[in-house]
């Protein structure tokens, strides 16, 4: 295991694509001591993609250029805290992936993450020949400020993250960024993250948002 540090991580051309799903689905795929959020009626399930460009510590460069996939879902701490619960995660590099599971304190799924440059981009999940999830879009225009209350601020803009530690401790850790730009992006999504984290696919048209990036500030998880 590698001590648990802040991490600063710069991130590239990051895709999000956000499930409906059922509360009680939700519910019983995060610890029992976090509240499942919803809006607009659901709770959601997130598959969020990234290209990370670098992973520092204090300054200094752990891990380089790699592919990141985390799943995650929205939940409320004891205290009424919004964050998110981070449900699985994959990448095509071990450090990378090891420094960010110490942090989310989850095991590194066994899919690869890649992204595919044709006309268009393409984020895909793959279990060795078996494609489980693909995103292909263009995305332009000016980023803008994602509006407050709005339904892509419940989705994208979050600044705690949940877990449990050993013997069951409660944990948060926090999330800081500049505001999230969101940019105009046309998106054709095949697949679904739900399976691998034991959520029943409604097969609902997943919501699609996408940001040219930025970097995040992820603290090590503390107890409440």
């Amino acid at each position: 295991m590698v001590a648990l540090r802040p991490l600063q991580v710069t991130l590239d051309d990051v895709c999000f694509c956000h499930w409906p799903v059922p509360e009680t689905a939700v519910q019983a795929a995060v610890p029992d001591w976090l509240t499942v959020e919803t809006a607009d009626g659901d709770a959601w399930v997130s598959a969020v993609a990234a290209t990370v460009d670098r992973v520092e510590t204090f300054g200094i460069e752990v891990a380089g250029p790699s592919e990141l996939l985390t799943v995650r879902t929205y939940v409320r701490g004891p205290t009424g805290q919004r964050g998110v619960c981070v449900l699985a995660l994959f990448g095509d590099d071990r450090r990378t992936t090891t420094a960010v599971s110490e942090l989310f304190r989850i095991t590194v799924g066994d899919a690869t993450p890649r992204t595919l440059s044709t006309a268009d981009r393409r984020r895909v999940l793959d279990a060795g020949e078996r494609r489980l999830f693909e995103c292909r879009y263009t995305a332009g225009g000016e980023p803008v400020a994602i509006p407050p209350d709005s339904l892509a601020s419940f989705l994208v803009d979050r600044q705690r993250y949940f877990t449990t530690g050993r013997f069951g401790t409660h944990l948060v850790g926090s999330v800081g960024h500049d505001p999230w730009r969101l940019d105009r992006v046309d998106a054709t999504v095949t697949g679904s993250v739900l399976p691998l984290v034991d959520i029943s696919d409604r097969e609902a048209e997943p919501l699609v948002h996408h940001s040219p990036g930025l970097r995040v500030s992820i603290a090590p998880p503390v107890p409440p």
